[in-house]
């Protein structure tokens, strides 16, 4: 598999080292003369340099032949513009842009872009992720936002304390993975009966969050 990397940055560094790591085949295309030289050494791969908003350079660094072209550049216009070129020009199966404002994402999905991934959004993920639990917690996303795993913590309020799982009003696109009661992680059947304290994972529709955190939390503190 050839990978294109446009933008050779931290993030496009340590994405072609880890595809490389995984056995793909990895271009690279930066700007800059200087870190060319550098990451062709540290990488041993051949990295094009030039503008990769060009259609020559991305030519060069073999677009025709790539399976997905990922523009990670530090300027929105260009992955844009990259993810565009080499839908167009080069029939790219699949495009992956960098965003940087996430405002942004839904200007480069609805210009063909095929997947965004914007750092700042993913960054306060994170730092939301690492806040004390209050109310359901987006633990992890799938499919672009429209699958989540989530967490609650079940308070001694919470109205599904002392029911059994076949019990429960959950909502049609959601079932319940796992519980960690005591250190211990637990699969839940219909019979497992949920206590307060207990900390449960569900995977649900996107749509469904809030519905979710209804039957589990009693709705949003």
């Amino acid at each position: 598999m050839y990978i294109l990397i446009v933008g050779g940055g931290e993030i496009g560094y340590y994405l072609a080292k880890t595809l490389l790591l995984d056995g793909n085949h990895v271009g690279l295309v930066e700007g800059n003369a200087e870190r060319c030289r550098e990451l062709a050494e540290k990488l041993d791969i051949t990295v094009v340099n030039g503008d990769g908003s060009d259609l020559n350079v991305l030519r060069d660094a073999g677009a025709e032949e790539a399976q997905y072209v990922v523009a990670v550049t530090d300027r929105d216009a260009d992955n844009l513009v990259i993810c565009q070129l080499a839908k167009r020009y080069f029939r790219a199966p699949l495009t992956i842009a960098r965003v940087n404002d996430p405002k942004n994402e839904s200007v480069f999905k609805a210009l063909g872009v095929d997947a965004t991934v914007s750092s700042t959004a993913l960054a306060a993920q994170m730092i939301q992720n690492a806040l004390p639990l209050n109310g359901l917690r987006i633990f992890s996303i799938f499919q672009q936002g429209e699958v989540e795993i989530t967490e609650a913590q079940l308070r001694e309020d919470s109205p599904v304390a002392g029911l059994a799982v076949s019990q429960l009003a959950l909502p049609q696109e959601c079932v319940l993975i796992a519980v960690i009661r005591n250190g211990r992680i637990d699969f839940p059947r219909g019979g497992t009966v949920l206590q307060a304290g207990d900390r449960v994972f569900a995977l649900t529709r996107r749509q469904e969050v809030d519905s979710l955190e209804a039957v589990l939390l009693g709705g949003p503190r």
